[in-house]
């Protein structure tokens, strides 16, 4: 009975040691998710008890069946917890099977530990984690070509884009949802500071969208990202827009002679004085 006894405890020893360095050491002074670290040791020490009465208390098969079906009700299904942290959960288990297994042969069982340590340090490692990142990203603004897309994404990032996938477009509200792969910090960071948005009165009313949108371009030098028709006044054949623009060429001082262009551009919109105007 004292042998028993016995080599429980050091079975125990061991695995406390064990999930000690994976849930604190490698998981939470790496991640700081204190719910995280509470949920792999109760499900590694929970596991442990488990396989330890099983294999030391003689059991019908159907029990020991019954008891696992029990365990397969824990599913993950919360959205906050990535595939890094079903991992850390997954060796949790593991370690829990290993160590309660009662295996005669205990340099073995240390073995394994070590190794499925030493597996979770290099790569749960920083140099390895912060090589590429993922990132669903929604950006105001519709693009037509991939060059343009990656570019912007790019700046926005700040890093070198390895992999994108559109998995929306919505040319109501002009936005897209992005699913990138990026290597972050090889890219300085820059504000899309080329960006404005105005109050524009035109000389002409348009009937679509096609040409309002093409004689703004003309207008303003730039690709017109969002617009809407504020007013229009059938009488002076004039209409009034909100325009947000992305400047691709120089263009003249809103104030500067507005007559010869054929156009009117207001003084303030939406608190703004006329100038960039920074989104992020």
């Amino acid at each position: 009975m004292f042998t028993a006894y016995s080599a429980f405890a050091l079975d125990l020893v061991v695995n406390l040691a064990a999930i000690f360095l994976l849930a604190y050491v490698l998981y939470f002074r790496r991640h700081r998710r204190a719910d995280l670290l509470l949920g792999y040791v109760a499900l590694n020490i929970g596991i442990f008890v488990a396989i330890s009465l099983l294999t030391t208390v003689r059991v019908d098969i159907a029990l020991g069946f019954g008891l696992f079906a029990i365990l397969s009700i824990i599913r993950l299904r919360s959205s906050t917890v990535t595939q890094q942290e079903v991992a850390y959960y997954f060796v949790a288990l593991v370690l829990g099977l290993v160590n309660g297994m009662d295996i005669p042969d205990r340099r073995l069982v240390v073995l394994i530990n070590a190794l499925l340590l030493g597996v979770m340090a290099i790569v749960d490692s920083k140099p390895l984690r912060e090589r590429t990142r993922r990132m669903d990203v929604h950006l105001d603004v519709v693009h037509a070509d991939d060059a343009s897309l990656i570019a912007d994404l790019e700046r926005r990032l700040g890093g070198t884009v390895l992999h994108h996938e559109v998995n929306d477009v919505d040319y109501v509200r002009q936005t897209m949802l992005v699913d990138v792969r990026y290597r972050a910090g090889t890219r300085p960071v820059v504000a899309p500071v080329d960006e404005r948005q105005l109050d524009v009165t035109l000389d002409v009313v348009h009937v679509d969208d096609a040409s309002l949108v093409a004689d703004l371009e003309r207008r303003l030098g730039g690709q017109v990202l969002r617009q809407q028709v504020k007013d229009i006044d059938y009488v002076r054949d004039t209409m009034e827009v909100e325009v947000t623009y992305r400047v691709w060429t120089p263009v003249a001082h809103p104030g500067h002679s507005p007559q010869h262009h054929g156009y009117d551009v207001n003084g303030t919109v939406n608190g703004y004085d006329g100038q960039s105007v920074v989104r992020s």
